[in-house]
């Protein structure tokens, strides 16, 4: 009356039998395609306010970096990140536009303040 039931409160009393096919055609390897990797969605809403804590781990030898994204209609979006010693701000940031968690737009500004973030963070270290 007041809420949703508990789910099994729902379930069938039998499993409900899917039809089999007789044979599973064979297909020929070299025609196989390869899986092709899910689109993401792109965002469409531009980041208006940036900010960034980088902190060493317990052992000090690894940056765990915490990224707040304010976007336009102010949706707050922090993300976290363990820095590899390879990693740079340019690939940072096209790697966010790629999984669609920032504007494409705001790809060169990301990647200017987190160049800055990271020169000011591993200077005082």
């Amino acid at each position: 009356r007041n809420g949703i039931y508990p789910l099994m409160n729902f379930a069938v009393s039998r499993p409900l039998a899917l039809p089999r096919a007789l044979s599973q055609p064979q297909e020929d390897p070299q025609k196989a395609k390869t899986p092709t990797p899910e689109p993401f969605d792109v965002e469409t809403r531009k980041v208006v306010q940036m900010q960034c804590n980088m902190e060493l781990n317990e052992d000090k030898s690894q940056w765990h970096l915490t990224l707040l994204l304010i976007l336009e209609d102010k949706l707050h979006r922090q993300l976290s990140y363990d820095l590899l010693p390879t990693d740079n701000s340019k690939d940072l940031a096209t790697e966010l536009v790629h999984y669609g968690f920032i504007h494409e737009d705001d790809c060169e500004k990301l990647a200017t303040f987190l160049e800055s973030a990271f020169h000011k963070h591993r200077s005082q270290a």
